[in-house]
């Protein structure tokens, strides 16, 4: 079954729309009131996807406003010491423990339980990283966060042979937290922060994870900016409207070079495709990643370091400054020999009602042993049948997923599912 676009709640009133805005940013209390007008639920999370969280929440806004400066600054400090060379390495050396400081993990919750989840890899030996892209919410009344990774990649380096394998994880993969409970994997980094996501994809995968390395969407723009714009191939004509200016921005097929705003819009674009959402969402985003990989390492040498620190400067990692360099640096120099490779995990799935309506991939250890079997040897991921080895629900539990009306279930979508009230709640 593919996946469906989000449905709107039946019959909620201006309190219950006030509420899913908070809750999910899905739906505004000022679009609906007053309107006499249903709302159109993909322009409104077309609004939510694009809207700066930094212009939403400005307790945020304040802090990463003053991270971002002092990283600047950092970065600008350190490109200048390293031209000048080793007369100036003890102030170089401050620096990167400055810069170093200003790339770690703010929160306790995200370094809690990091350094056992993470696994140091052997010298010169490949090794796996996993970015994650959240969506971070906060706001100065209030006592809550909403943290979700709808981008999670498990990325294989190997310096030596200058190869990197790029698979996407499938946000809707099932994942039990500590407390029994299912949820979707994207939902880890809310509950257990960056050690709980590192621990579930590794457990997934059936491999280690030595780095993680956190981009809020919000900064998406600036890395890319950061490095001038990056060119990537657009499939198919996707239209957004801005949620701050208002403005609709339409990218047409064939490729291009795009800013900033541009490329937030072509990692979360997904309405415009008629089947498999978001697996070609996924594949955007790992298009987008291998577009900034080679804007970076095509850098001449000498500008190289403000390069990969510009980047850097907009993530959130456990790595230091002088392993972000050192990547750069390696696969700088053997850019010509460079093989970027990528995949996808099994992502079909369905409505379970075993799990309260919720949209779920169906799980697939066969398939995922498969994938990883090439990616960890290095090679290009094969083409794989996954659908010869999910595990669907039985014919009458299958039936129950379609929606049956019974008592506590009402159909929904893969955000979310309705009660029998006609409210919309979120997963």
């Amino acid at each position: 079954m593919s996946e469906s676009g989000p449905l709107e709640p039946e019959a909620a009133n201006n309190e219950e729309l006030d509420r899913y805005s908070r809750e999910s940013g899905r739906y505004t209390h000022a679009e609906a009131e007053g309107s006499g007008k249903e709302e159109d639920p993909q322009l409104a999370e077309s609004a939510a996807d694009h809207a700066s969280a930094e212009e939403l929440y400005p307790v945020l806004a304040k802090r990463k406003r003053r991270n971002r400066i002092l990283k600047r600054v950092a970065v600008i400090v350190l490109s200048v010491l390293l031209v000048f060379g080793s007369a100036a390495g003890a102030l170089a050396y401050v620096y990167t423990n400055s810069l170093d400081n200003a790339l770690a993990f703010e929160d306790e919750k995200h370094t809690d339980k990091l350094d056992t989840s993470l696994i140091t890899p052997a010298t010169g030996e490949p090794y796996y990283v996993l970015l994650l892209g959240s969506d971070s919410y906060e706001q100065e009344d209030r006592d809550w966060e909403i943290e979700r990774t709808d981008v999670m990649m498990l990325v294989r380096i190997d310096p030596e042979e200058s190869k990197v394998t790029m698979v996407s994880i499938p946000r809707d993969t099932p994942y039990v937290w500590e407390d029994g409970g299912m949820y979707k994997i994207n939902d880890a980094y809310h509950l257990g922060g960056a050690s709980a996501s590192v621990d579930a994809v590794s457990k997934l995968t059936g491999v280690p994870i030595s780095h993680v390395a956190v981009v809020g969407f919000s900064s998406l723009a600036d890395v890319v900016d950061g490095l001038g714009g990056v060119t990537v191939n657009v499939d198919t004509e996707l239209t957004y409207q801005d949620a701050l200016t208002k403005e609709w921005i339409t990218l047409e097929p064939g490729e291009q070079k795009l800013d900033g705003s541009q490329a937030q819009i072509f990692a979360r674009a997904r309405h415009e495709y008629v089947e498999n959402q978001d697996v070609h969402r996924q594949n955007n985003v790992r298009t987008l990643a291998m577009a900034i990989i080679k804007e970076i390492v095509q850098k001449p040498l000498v500008e190289l370091p403000d390069a990969a620190l510009s980047v850097a400067e907009c993530v959130q990692t456990d790595m230091k400054t002088a392993d972000v360099l050192s990547l750069a640096m390696a696969f700088a120099t053997n850019k010509d020999d460079m093989k970027i490779y990528s995949a996808t995990g099994p992502s079909a799935g369905d409505f379970m009602e075993e799990h309260n309506g919720m949209w779920l991939c169906y799980e697939n250890p066969e398939g995922w042993a498969a994938l990883m079997e090439s990616v960890d040897a290095g090679e290009e991921p094969a083409e794989i049948d996954y659908e010869a080895t999910q595990i669907v629900p039985g014919a009458e539990e299958a039936s129950a997923a379609e929606g049956t009306g019974e008592e506590g279930y009402v159909e929904g979508d893969e955000y979310g599912y309705y009660d029998e009230q006609g409210y919309y709640h979120e997963y």
